[in-house]
C-alpha cells in the first residue's frame, strides 16, 4: 500500500497510570490512501513508559465516507512493545478494546484473522504509516536509525 497519508485528529493526556503514576495519551487520526480515507487509528501509551509498558495501536479499516456504515468496517489491533532487538508489533485480539464496541466497526478481528492474510498486509502498512508519519508519536521509535 504506497502512497499512504496522515490526517491527525484528537489528542487527550489522561492519568495519572495506577501501575507507575505517570500521565498516558491518546491519539487519533485518519489513514488515506489516494486521497481516500482507508482506516482510522488510535494510540495509546504512558509517557515516558514505553519500555515499561509499551503502546497500543488500534485501527479500524474498511469503507468509510456517505453511505457507509460500521458494517463496512473491521477493527484490529496491535501492541508495540521494545524488546531486545528493538521495536516490534503484535496483532492481538480486538475483541474487548473500546474501539471493538460495535460503534465504528462491526466486527472485531481476532490475531488469526488478520496473520498471513490480505487483512494482515493492509494492517500492517497501515501501523508502518501512523508510526512514521503521525508526528505526534515521535516518543514512538520505529524504523529510525
Amino acid at each position: 500500500m504506497e502512497g499512504l497519508s496522515i490526517e491527525t485528529g484528537l489528542s487527550s493526556d489522561y492519568g495519572p497510570c495506577s501501575c507507575c503514576g505517570d500521565m498516558s495519551r491518546k491519539v487519533s487520526g485518519y489513514v488515506y490512501a489516494d486521497s481516500n480515507a482507508h482506516a482510522m487509528h488510535f494510540v495509546h501509551w504512558t509517557l515516558g513508559q514505553l519500555p515499561k509498558h509499551g503502546a497500543h495501536i488500534d485501527i479500524i479499516i474498511g469503507l468509510w465516507g456517505d453511505g457507509t456504515t460500521a458494517q463496512d468496517r473491521s477493527a484490529v489491533s496491535l501492541e508495540y512493545r521494545i524488546g531486545d532487538t528493538g521495536p516490534s508489533v503484535m496483532v492481538i485480539d480486538a475483541h474487548g478494546r473500546y474501539h471493538a464496541d460495535g460503534t465504528l466497526a462491526k466486527r472485531a478481528l481476532r490475531r488469526e484473522d488478520v496473520i498471513g492474510t490480505q487483512v494482515g498486509e493492509q494492517v500492517f502498512a497501515i501501523c508502518d504509516a501512523i508510526l512514521l508519519l503521525d508526528e505526534r508519536l515521535v516518543e514512538i521509535p520505529w524504523g529510525q536509525e
